[in-house]
């Protein structure tokens, strides 16, 4: 008889203490501060605008691949490419650039080029060794790097394939 009682009880009381947990007010920042969905204003850099030291990349697969595991680095003025043949484990991979890294204190850049399967859940593929011809160009405006070392990660593992020094 009891937990008649006690049930009843519940059944009253439980949905008012909840009733300041499922409100319909929004969150407040936890500073007290108020939140606007306006932008706020910024100074956008134009198109035209050269930002020094900035370094662009710029992978392009290619058909020829003679030597598998292997790159050549060409320096130029402001430029660098590097271009080589990474290793992919079956029909659906394609190279892709995964990074390209300044480091100033040793004036180094170092590239890493990967071997990535691309393709659909349902998508069958060669199950063949499949080598992946690339190159990269790299723009190094206000840098001049002292050396390049280039990297592949693929069916072979990530390694050091080349390492030039002006």
């Amino acid at each position: 008889m009891r937990r008649r009682t006690v049930l009843s009880g519940l059944v009253v009381a439980l949905p008012l203490a909840l009733a300041g947990c499922t409100g319909g007010s929004p969150p407040s920042d936890s500073n007290g501060a108020d939140t606007t969905d306006e932008p706020s204003e910024t100074d956008t850099p134009d198109d035209d605008t050269v930002t020094p030291g900035r370094i662009s990349a710029n992978l392009v697969p290619r058909e020829a691949c003679p030597n598998p595991g292997e790159a050549t680095v060409s320096l130029g003025d402001g430029t660098v490419s590097v271009v080589g043949c990474v290793v992919g484990k079956n029909g659906c991979t394609v190279p892709r650039l995964q990074e390209v890294d300044y480091d100033q204190g040793t004036e180094e850049l170092t590239v890493v080029v990967a071997s990535v399967e691309e393709r659909e859940e349902d998508e069958a593929c060669t199950e063949a060794l499949v080598n992946l011809g690339y190159e990269v160009d790299i723009e190094t405006a206000g840098i001049e790097p002292v050396s390049v070392r280039v990297v592949h990660d693929d069916v072979d593992g990530r390694r050091t394939v080349v390492d030039v020094t002006k």
